[in-house]
C-alpha cells in the first residue's frame, strides 16, 4: 500500500466554534488530525501592542496586535500547551501560562490586566444548545483596570434593553461561568455601559450590527478615569 505524502487540512466554520479536521489520502481513505483554534485580544492598556506566542512560536506573521484589536481565529493541535504574550519588537514576556486545548474547540484568548500584573482569560466560543437562527448571540467580559461592577445596555433608537447587570472585573474563574452566549434581537445597537446606578461609564462611538446568527463578545477595556486609554467598549466578532 503506498501512501501519499500530502496532507489536506478542512477548515470548517460553524456558528459561535470552529472546527478543524485533517486527512491524508491513501488507499484506506483518511485520517483523522485533532485540531483546534484560537482568536487573540489584545486588552491591555499598557503597552502600544503586543505579540502572542504558542509553545515559543509566533502566531501572526506581522508580530504584533495593536491594543484594542484581535487577531482572527488560528489553527494549532490539541492537548496542553504555553501560551505567551510579550512586548512587540522585545523578547519581554508579560504573561506565561499553560493552556489546554481540546478538538473540534475554538477559543478566545483575552490579556489585561493593571500596570504592575498582566494575566490572560482563555474561554470556548460555543453555540447554545438552543441556537435560533434568527437572533444574535452576546456575551461581556469586564477587564478594564480601575473598574467598577457595571451594567450592558443595548440601545435602539429610543429603547434601552439592559443584558448584563453588575458584573465586575473577571478572573478566569469567573470567565469561565460567564462564557455562554445569550440570545437577543439581531439589529444595529449603541452599546453602553453604565454603573449599578445608571451613570454612565462608557458608550461606543460607532454602532453595533448584531446580524441573524451572529456571535459577539462585548469587553470592558481601558482604565477608569484615565484620559489617554479611558474605559472603552470593546467588540469582538466570531
Amino acid at each position: 500500500m503506498k501512501t501519499k505524502n500530502y496532507f489536506v487540512l478542512l477548515m470548517m466554520l460553524f456558528v459561535g466554534g470552529l472546527t478543524f479536521s485533517a486527512c491524508s489520502n491513501d488507499d484506506d481513505g483518511y485520517t483523522y488530525l485533532p485540531q483546534s483554534a484560537v482568536q487573540f485580544v489584545n486588552a491591555y492598556p499598557y503597552e502600544e501592542a503586543l505579540g502572542f506566542k504558542m509553545d515559543g512560536y509566533t502566531v501572526n506573521r506581522q508580530g504584533k496586535v495593536d491594543y484594542g484589536m484581535y487577531l482572527r481565529y488560528q489553527p494549532f493541535g490539541v492537548g496542553t500547551g504555553k501560551f505567551s504574550a510579550g512586548i512587540s519588537g522585545t523578547d519581554e514576556s508579560i504573561v506565561d501560562s499553560t493552556i489546554t486545548l481540546k478538538d473540534s474547540t475554538s477559543y478566545t484568548s483575552i490579556v489585561y490586566g493593571t500596570e504592575e500584573v498582566a494575566t490572560s482569560i482563555l474561554v470556548e466560543d460555543k453555540r447554545p444548545s438552543d441556537f435560533d437562527q434568527g437572533k444574535a448571540y452576546v456575551r461581556f467580559f469586564n477587564v478594564a483596570d480601575n473598574t467598577v461592577a457595571m451594567d450592558v445596555n443595548l440601545i435602539n433608537a429610543s429603547q434601552t434593553t439592559e443584558v448584563f447587570t453588575n458584573r465586575g472585573y473577571d478572573n478566569q474563574t469567573s470567565a469561565t461561568a460567564n462564557q455562554g452566549f445569550i440570545a437577543v434581537s439581531a439589529g444595529i445597537y449603541t452599546i453602553q455601559f453604565t454603573d449599578v446606578n445608571g451613570t454612565e461609564l462608557a458608550k461606543r462611538n460607532e454602532t453595533a450590527d448584531l446580524k441573524q446568527g451572529g456571535f459577539y463578545t462585548i469587553i470592558a477595556r481601558g482604565i477608569k478615569d484615565n484620559t489617554s486609554t479611558p474605559l472603552a467598549v470593546g467588540l469582538v466578532s466570531h
